[in-house]
């Protein structure tokens, strides 16, 4: 497995010199603490227990030098850099908690607030002559985030970033992938990343559903749903505050495993597997989740699952997949 700094020379060959110092924020270095997998790293899955950190940090300076790539515009740098800055900790388990199980989006509320509160942030842009609104919604930028499946970078990122952990491409496939991607205009007139092969967009895409098989299964369903419940108890009970979730996750997990919900929290970290149940039995769980997935475009041709009837198909079953049954967790002893 290749390092943090090799996968990130794939991006881009160095780090612009602008970005530098804005790695340095503390509400940058916080995201070392909050992981990509979103607390399922923590259990004894074994497809997660043995994986290297993930970490937003990582993630966010990979968009960035994406952005960076395909726009050379610092703006479109910075607001990827910055896109995850309000992530919580254990990330989108905190979407589950507040219910928003399919959009996912409610972690993204605080992004304004953190980085006007950040002295460093605030310094440097003023530097840069770029204003907070420019930087604190990369929404406004296609190629940094566009409506699902559509391909940006910060869909690029983590797919090329999972596709390796999960053992589904070499790093020699991905740069091979990423070489061949450029920046275009899609069917509707706006800027995306795109593939000049379909050959190279299907792998991209069929590496992107298997990620988002994973993203989806039963076995992280249930350990988001189950860590979620933990969460929203220990607000409940007054053990942390919603505040506390914008610490890390290291200095989290101390304060859940020193309180009345440590036992919970041990036992969490000993969910090894889920097995399907025909009906409820106690501790059982029917989760619904996000599908994700990306439909890339081919330059001049068109949308993949347009120009290729078996990546049609393939997500159409991805889509079919059923989320309404029950699920146990299976624990070590």
């Amino acid at each position: 497995m290749m390092s943090s700094k090799e996968i990130l020379k794939l991006y881009h060959e160095e780090i612009p010199s602008f970005l530098l110092p804005y790695l340095d924020s503390m509400a940058m270095q916080r995201l070392k603490g909050i992981d990509m997998n979103c607390g399922v790293n923590y259990t004894s899955y074994p497809l997660f227990a043995l994986q290297e950190p993930y970490h937003r940090f990582e993630h966010c300076l990979g968009t960035a030098l994406i952005a960076w790539h395909f726009s050379n515009d610092r703006k479109q740098a910075l607001a990827s850099l910055f896109h995850d800055i309000a992530t919580p900790c254990f990330a989108h388990v905190i979407d589950f908690m507040h219910g928003d199980h399919i959009r996912q989006e409610s972690t993204e509320e605080r992004t304004m607030q953190i980085l006007a509160e950040d002295e460093t942030v605030m310094s440097l842009l003023k530097r840069d002559g770029i204003s907070l609104e420019e930087v604190c919604d990369y929404h406004i930028y296609p190629l940094c985030d566009n409506d699902s499946p559509r391909l940006s970078a910060d869909r690029l990122e983590y797919t090329c970033g999972n596709m390796m952990r999960y053992g589904f491409a070499e790093a020699d496939t991905i740069k091979m992938l990423y070489d061949n991607l450029c920046a275009g205009t899609n069917e509707e007139g706006e800027a995306e990343l795109m593939f000049a092969d379909s050959d190279m967009a299907l792998a991209f895409g069929r590496g992107a559903l298997a990620c988002g098989r994973i993203y989806s299964i039963n076995e992280h369903r249930y350990a988001m749903e189950s860590l979620a419940g933990i969460l929203k108890t220990a607000v409940k009970e007054g053990i942390i505050s919603e505040d506390d979730l914008y610490s890390d996750e290291a200095r989290l997990i101390q304060v859940l495993e020193n309180s009345s919900l440590g036992r919970e929290w041990r036992h969490y970290t000993r969910l090894k597997a889920v097995s399907v149940k025909e009906s409820y039995e106690e501790g059982c769980l029917k989760v619904q989740a996000k599908k994700r997935y990306i439909d890339p475009f081919v330059r001049d041709q068109g949308r993949l699952s347009t120009v290729h009837s078996g990546f049609r198909e393939e997500v159409k079953e991805f889509l079919a997949i059923d989320h309404d049954v029950w699920l146990k967790g299976v624990y070590d002893e």
